[in-house]
């Protein structure tokens, strides 16, 4: 395979860029993710690929819930301090501002809005897991445009 050329190829795909927070045992976290898609209309199922080695992934498979905040046009540099480790940064939510959502995860007060997922099924996917889930919440917090990786200039391809 051409690894230079399946690198850019993929950099073709658009993203929505979105914050993704879960709550579990009184601890909470959220990270960035642009691997995120609509699944299923009925029930309304959304699938997203987390990283295997992060910290919010045993905190979703155990509470078996997350939120997914879609985050404003012009967020890039929450969307780079929410795309740190909390492995390595554990305190990156501190000064972002936020509220409780269903199950204690955090609602950001700069999202567009958000929707409350609740865990069906999850599928090993390399480094990663994909988590299909359904949509059990939502709220719209105003209007906007949505944050998009091309906007960000952020690059994430293997």
């Amino acid at each position: 395979m051409d690894l230079a050329a399946k690198k850019q190829v993929l950099r073709f795909f658009t993203y929505g860029l979105y914050a993704v927070s879960c709550a579990d045992g009184g601890e909470v976290n959220a990270f960035t993710a642009n691997w995120l898609t609509q699944v299923s209309f009925e029930p309304p199922l959304i699938a997203v690929s987390v990283e295997n080695d992060s910290r919010s992934l045993p905190m979703i498979l155990r509470s078996r819930a997350f939120v997914v905040n879609v985050l404003p046009s012009g967020a890039r540099e929450l969307a780079g301090k929410l795309g740190k480790s909390a492995l390595r940064d554990p305190r990156k939510l501190e000064g972002v501002a936020f509220h409780p959502g269903p199950g204690g995860c955090p609602i950001l007060d700069e999202a567009l809005g958000w929707l409350a997922c609740e865990v069906r099924h999850t599928v090993p996917a390399g480094d990663s897991t994909l988590l299909v889930a359904e949509v059990v919440g939502a709220g719209l917090q105003r209007e906007g445009a949505p944050l998009t990786m091309a906007e960000t200039g952020f690059r994430h391809a293997g």
